[in-house]
């Protein structure tokens, strides 16, 4: 049995994490994402609502960083931040025992 994490993922009894569009294996209940394939590119890449350069409101420089399935490429995660730092999203999950 699996419990969805969300409208991408799943969690299996075991803590094994999921894609729930390819049942690819990306990570377990620690590290969800530790297979995900990673992307960083302009900010301006995530589309319309994304029109100014980021050097106006930061100064550093700032990426967008997107995690996919590295089977089926479904986008797991996304997020604006500055380049110079790790993920600013941490997912830990509990791993539910029978």
């Amino acid at each position: 049995m699996s419990t969805y994490i969300d409208d991408n993922l799943e969690q299996a009894d075991g803590g094994q994490v999921s894609c729930r569009h390819c049942a690819q294996v990306l990570g377990d209940a620690a590290e969800p994402l530790r297979a995900a394939r990673v992307t960083e590119t302009d900010p301006q890449a995530a589309g319309p609502g994304v029109r100014e350069p980021a050097e106006l409101f930061a100064d550093r420089a700032i990426i967008l960083r997107r995690s996919f399935c590295p089977k089926c490429l479904t986008l797991l995660q996304a997020e604006i931040v500055p380049a110079d730092e790790p993920s600013a999203r941490r997912r830990s999950l509990t791993v539910r025992r029978p």
